[in-house]
């Protein structure tokens, strides 16, 4: 989208325009519209050339001179930045001509801090000076962004040279009216416009500037205090104004530097330069602010307004919505927790009633009582239980040689019935009494208690003529236990080791026999 700023003259009007790029802004037009003093037909001129360049309905700077405006150095007691304006506006009623509340207002900090006694700029434009700008860009189809002041505009073009803080005299010849403004590096201090006819010839235009030129350096040196202005710059061709030079350089002893507008802005291709191209200063210098994102020094679309404070209450609404958010989670958390343990104890409630109507037992499961006591008699039967294998085992460990001793039955009681020991005897026969003694001996080292029973000599048997009868009685940490088992327990004990050692059980009895076949 396309910028154009203009600048009302008292006889014409001039025009620039810029297209931004990829890289930067660049001025695509130059031109001026001679007026005619009426501001329809001035507005129609400039609607058909900005149609004839494809400018319009573009947003519009519009740049008015220093001589259409009232300007006064004011100075502002001590005070917060934000009521700055209001105290200006203030203040600005009692040094102003003819300032209202209908005048457009705006004002430049000069010098001063918060808090102390400041200097400040202040300048202010009439309604009727707002509605003739408006007639002329609104009926040409333009967009009024900003109504800057010619100036500052202008100093705005040439800023990047004021950057090693000296003082300067900036002078801006624009027809019959010219711009004196000093600066301190890139900060105004002051301005002022004079009139000098263009009509002049080159020597009565040189002696007409060199004079205004010492009246400002004279009326700056309150301003500026013990420095002093070591340079003027000058926009125009040096070759025009070499008599000016001359004088400035051995009258006043100071610098002078020329400078072309033109030669400070980038220009796109097809961009005819105008005549006169040192009056653009302030129209080229509106667009290279624009382009940027500082601020117009003096914008009256825009002026500094008092600075409103309000409280942010953002924050509390934030940490207020946290705080709530993580309330209503407790307690939905909360309430979760208790409605699952609520459903938990339910459960656990009903696996607790099916567990005790499990250990009361009915007519297909018994008791937990019940089975406990079978449990506890089917470990007492196993504390008290005999391995008659390892038993005979320990017995044939011990035992003589064929050559002293001969086997003929053993004889196995589990002593279940009540007062009985579990034992076995074995009736044997022996080559010697000797034997027998160290038979019974060995015996005694499981430990094992031996009873001996002498049977008759049989004279018949030379190889084993004594008969012997051994009670062998097991030892036991716990016999007590087996005194505990009734008869059932005692008859399926018999009938198991019946099954397993294929023994014979006599009727009537609990003695399990087993008989061995002589060699």
């Amino acid at each position: 989208m396309a910028i154009v700023a203009i600048q009302l003259e008292d006889n014409q009007i001039l025009v620039a325009a810029a297209r931004a790029s990829a890289k930067r802004l660049q001025v695509s037009h130059l031109f001026s519209i001679a007026l005619t003093g009426d501001d329809s037909l001035a507005a129609v001129a400039l609607k058909s050339k900005l149609a004839a360049h494809g400018l319009s309905r573009s947003d519009a700077v519009v740049v008015i001179s220093r001589a259409d405006a009232e300007m006064r150095e004011l100075v502002i007691p001590p005070a917060p930045d934000r009521e700055v304006p209001d105290i200006v506006r203030f203040i600005a009623r009692n040094e102003f001509a003819s300032l209202n509340e209908h005048w457009a207002l705006d004002y430049l900090p000069i010098s001063g801090e918060a808090m102390q006694s400041r200097n400040v700029l202040a300048v202010g434009i009439s309604p009727e000076l707002q509605e003739q700008v408006r007639t002329i860009a609104t009926n040409a189809g333009l967009k009024i962004k900003h109504i800057v002041l010619r100036p500052f505009s202008s100093l705005e073009l040439i800023r990047s040279r004021l950057a090693d803080d000296k003082c300067r005299l900036i002078v801006d010849p624009n027809g019959d009216q010219t711009d004196m403004t000093i600066v301190d590096g890139d900060s105004l201090i002051a301005t002022r416009t004079v009139r000098i006819p263009e009509s002049n010839d080159a020597n009565q235009r040189a002696d007409s500037l060199l004079s205004e030129i010492r009246r400002t350096l004279a009326s700056s040196r309150k301003m500026i205090g013990e420095r002093k202005i070591s340079e003027v710059i000058m926009f125009g061709d040096a070759e025009k104004n070499k008599i000016l030079e001359g004088n400035l350089r051995s009258r006043l002893d100071l610098g002078v530097e020329f400078v072309q507008p033109i030669s400070l802005a980038a220009f796109s291709s097809g961009c005819e330069t105008p005549e006169h191209s040192d009056r653009y200063a302030a129209v080229l210098g509106a667009l290279v602010i624009d382009e940027s994102t500082r601020p117009h020094m003096i914008d009256f679309v825009n002026p500094r307004r008092p600075i409103v404070t309000r409280r942010d209450y953002s924050k509390w609404y934030l940490y207020g919505g946290l705080a709530l958010a993580a309330s209503l989670m407790t307690v939905l958390f909360g309430w979760w927790v208790l409605h699952s343990q609520s459903a938990t104890n339910d459960q656990y409630a009903k696996e607790l009633f099916r567990l005790k109507k499990l250990n009361s037992g009915d007519e297909t499961t018994p008791s937990v009582d019940k089975t406990l006591t079978d449990i506890e008699k089917i470990d007492e039967w196993k504390a008290g239980e005999v391995n008659w294998l390892q038993e005979i085992a320990e017995y044939s460990r011990r035992s003589l040689t064929p050559d002293d001793t001969i086997v003929d039955s053993l004889d196995a009681v589990a002593g279940l019935r009540a007062g009985s020991d579990p034992k076995f005897v074995v009736n044997l026969r022996i080559t010697e009494v000797a034997k027998e003694s160290a038979l019974i001996e060995e015996l005694g080292t499981r430990p094992y208690v031996v009873e001996r029973t002498r049977g008759a000599e049989d004279p018949g048997d030379k190889s084993y003529p004594l008969a012997s009868s051994l009670n062998i009685s097991l030892e036991r940490d716990e016999r007590e236990l087996i005194r505990q088992y009734d008869e059932r327990a005692a008859d399926f004990l018999q009938g198991l080791v019946k099954q397993n050692q294929g023994g014979s059980q006599e009727p009537g009895g609990d003695e399990i026999t087993t008989e061995k076949q002589p060699d």
